[in-house]
């Protein structure tokens, strides 16, 4: 105990000079650890929404769609469904406006039921979403509203049925291509065949909402009833199947975030490594004192390897308090991009992870120009330019170098959950700053 205490003081007493020299070693971990935090925790957040949106995006429990007329067998079979039920033909077409003049191409959406059975459409008036049912009113898509600058009780023409706009949409459901091109416009579906635009040869997409119990295993009977399913010529979409959707289609965004803050933490640690390096020059004189007065090599590397330790400690949790500040920032820049809410919190896992893996992957580049310390011999007191105590070859770096690398090559195997990308990220990691370091020699 008594040896702890005195290294423990002397890193004390020692450091009251330097604490200045050392706030750009902290500012490097801080800037490493508060993108890793940042970026896991918004990570942790997607995937929880993900799964308590689902049914919410999906507007309800399972969706049949097809480009042509579901046969009336099929019908029957949807029909047996239990729950409620809605139904929407969409189709493209040109909408005339007459106080305008002008036709627009849209995404027409003649929907009948009381769809969506989960969430709700965002619309302006707040709470509007069902005016265009059992009237003639649409319910038309925000940019077409802009586009043409027009006011709710303007007039759309759409074949030859004219209806008044009762709300301006916000956002929508589905995501098929037509959306992406064509504003939607919603209206009763039971006003569709007033407007004549079906006629023979027209593109029409079929959809049947489905609103199930809670104890009917709908993925169940779409697995029963696959063959069905596919002789019929028709998608079958459940909440779960939108899950799996929305996990793959975030899954390269995912891997993104997480390797770019893998890399920022590196560039960090490269900082670390610098600044302990420059830290470690300075004190050699010190150094070189407390093993004149019989302090061995491992104490004098202890004295300092705890002051690393301890500043390492405090820099990754400032860290870690400023990624989850960050954190609250990056679903407001990526909002445009996802098709829900992020619920704002604090991910406790990103937080640990952030703490655990920021801490040790710190200390092991702040330890490779440290273990050099327990070779500074006493007679650096006398002669500055001696060299006897640098050994060409050091087995600890070395062993610290291939510790750096397996704990890499494990964290990115965590990250993208296969050995083949972890592997390759892996190497090209080492590849490049085989090439920084030979450059840096040359």
């Amino acid at each position: 105990m008594s040896r702890i205490n005195f290294i423990t003081r002397t890193a004390w007493r020692d450091s009251r000079k330097n604490r200045g020299r050392l706030f750009l070693f902290i500012s490097s971990i801080i800037l490493g650890i508060a993108a890793l935090v940042a970026i896991n925790s918004f990570n942790y957040n997607l995937k929880r929404d993900i799964d308590r949106q689902a049914a919410t995006l999906l507007g309800a429990d399972l969706i049949i769609s097809s480009r042509a007329a579901i046969p009336e067998n099929f019908i029957d079979l949807i029909d047996s469904l239990p729950g409620e039920q809605a139904s929407a033909q969409e189709l493209l077409s040109m909408a005339y406006f007459p106080e305008l003049d002008e036709s627009v191409f849209v995404n027409i959406k003649a929907v009948s039921g009381e769809f969506p059975f989960y969430g709700e459409l965002k619309t302006e008036p707040e709470k509007s979403m069902g005016v265009y049912r059992g009237s003639r009113t649409a319910l038309v898509s925000e940019s077409l509203m802009s586009q043409l600058d027009l006011q709710i009780g303007d007039q759309i023409n759409l074949g030859e049925t004219s209806f008044e706009i009762g709300a301006i949409l916000l956002s929508d459901y589905g995501g098929n291509m037509a959306s992406t091109f064509a504003p939607s416009v919603y209206i009763d579906g039971n006003y569709l065949d007033e407007t004549k635009l079906v006629q023979p040869g027209s593109l029409i997409n079929y959809k049947f909402y489905q609103k199930i119990p809670r104890e009917f295993d709908v993925d169940e009977w779409t697995d029963t009833y696959s063959a069905e399913i596919r002789a019929a010529g028709v998608q079958a979409e459940t909440v779960m199947d939108r899950k799996e959707a929305l996990k793959e289609a975030f899954g390269g965004l995912n891997y993104f975030l997480n390797l770019v803050a893998l890399v920022s933490l590196l560039l960090g640690c490269l900082g670390v490594a610098s600044s302990v390096l420059i830290y470690v020059k300075s004190k050699i004189p010190s150094i070189a004192i407390f093993r004149c007065l019989g302090m061995k090599g491992q104490d004098a590397f202890m004295v300092y390897f705890a002051q690393i330790v301890t500043l390492g400690l405090l820099g990754t949790i400032i860290g870690a308090a400023l990624g989850i500040g960050i954190q609250i920032m990056l679903p407001l820049v990526l909002s445009d991009f996802l098709p829900f809410d992020i619920q704002l919190g604090i991910s406790w896992r990103a937080l640990w992870e952030g703490l655990i893996i920021g801490f040790v992957i710190t200390t092991l580049f702040a330890l490779i120009p440290l273990v050099s310390i327990r070779n500074i011999s006493p007679l650096r007191t006398l002669r500055a330019s001696f060299s006897g105590d640098q050994r060409k070859i050091d087995p600890w770096q070395i062993g610290l170098y291939l510790i750096i690398v397996l704990f890499l090559f494990i964290f990115l195997w965590f990250l993208t959950e296969g050995v083949q990308s972890a592997l390759l990220f892996t190497l090209s990691l080492v590849g490049s700053f085989a090439i920084l370091y030979g450059v840096s020699r040359s």
